[in-house]
């Protein structure tokens, strides 16, 4: 009996024992297991801190000290590019001399003299233009068409009629008698030109202009004096007439559509010719009048840019 209860008791403790080793153990592996983790970590960690270390090393100097970019800005340049259309306004001022010269000389009318008048219309005109520009840098090229209607008219009268000897032809005679009357009136004018010019400031255009114009245009003559009764020499012309021109302006960018400008031309219509028979007829007589039909248009106006 006594002998029995000494073996479990050995038996017990042996139990104890192994099992208390096994718990040793398995805690002296989870001991080493969490060291091992711990030891690679760190040297993982330390390991991506030197391939941080070799990128950062390996960026160009130039990259690293290249500044940031500028963020665009809230504005740009003024484009003059496109079509556009507009309106205009101004006056027009003309210098239309009129010739006189007797037939079929001055010394064979004797009553007349080479003379000249200077009828020099002049009066409001407005109407529209379009075109369209191309820029390249500071230079804009172009091409521009107008029309304007126009109440330019001027009429030119000299009493009494000067002789072909200097002196004033006597009498006065009734109404218009002894007396020369010039008149020109353009109802309407047009150009068809080549712009070119500069930009200083982006939206501040200044050009020079040029080339061809066009116009309807009315001329009315008569000479009237009393020799020997009333002779009168009318003459009559109502045509379209065609020239060059040229001149200067300014054009500013008001907002990215929409421009205001000022422009000055010379316009050149060239000359109409016309003969004029006595009225009653006086062979071989007549009167020739000579119109040059020049002027100059200073006008303001806007575009409406596409």
């Amino acid at each position: 009996m006594t002998m029995n209860c000494r073996f479990f008791g050995w038996l017990a403790a042996a139990t104890v024992a192994l099992n208390l080793g096994g718990a040793l153990s398995a805690s002296a592996q989870t001991q080493d297991g969490d060291e091992h983790k711990s030891v690679n970590a760190e040297e993982l960690q330390q390991s991506s801190g030197k391939h941080n270390l070799l990128a950062m090393a390996s960026v160009p100097v130039a990259a690293t000290s290249e500044p940031a970019a500028a963020p665009p800005s809230g504005g740009s340049a003024f484009n003059w590019t496109g079509f556009y259309v507009g309106g205009h306004f101004g006056r027009g001022m003309g210098h239309a001399n009129m010739k006189v010269d007797p037939l079929p000389s001055a010394a064979q009318f004797v009553n007349l003299s080479t003379q000249s008048l200077h009828t020099d219309p002049s009066g409001k005109l407005g109407g529209i233009q379009g075109g369209f520009n191309l820029q390249r840098g500071p230079v804009v090229y172009g091409i521009e068409t107008d029309y304007s209607f126009s109440d330019m008219n001027g009429t030119k009268v000299i009493s009494p009629i000067v002789q072909n000897n200097g002196t004033p032809f006597p009498g006065t005679g009734t109404g218009t008698a002894n007396s020369i009357t010039s008149h020109q009136d353009t109802d309407w004018i047009g150009t068809l030109r080549l712009r070119i010019g500069v930009t200083p400031i982006s939206k501040l255009l200044l050009y020079g202009t040029g080339g061809l114009a066009y116009g309807h245009v009315t001329y009315f003559a008569t000479t009237d004096f009393t020799p020997v009764g009333t002779e009168r020499y009318p003459a009559f012309a109502d045509k379209t007439m065609g020239g060059w021109c040229a001149g200067t302006g300014a054009e500013y960018g008001i907002q990215r559509h929409f421009t205001a400008r000022f422009e000055y031309l010379f316009y050149d219509l060239g000359s109409e010719i016309l003969t004029a028979k006595p009225i009653p007829p006086l062979p071989p007589f007549g009167i020739r009048y000579t119109w040059a039909t020049q002027g100059q248009i200073v006008r303001g106006g806007f575009n409406f840019k596409f």
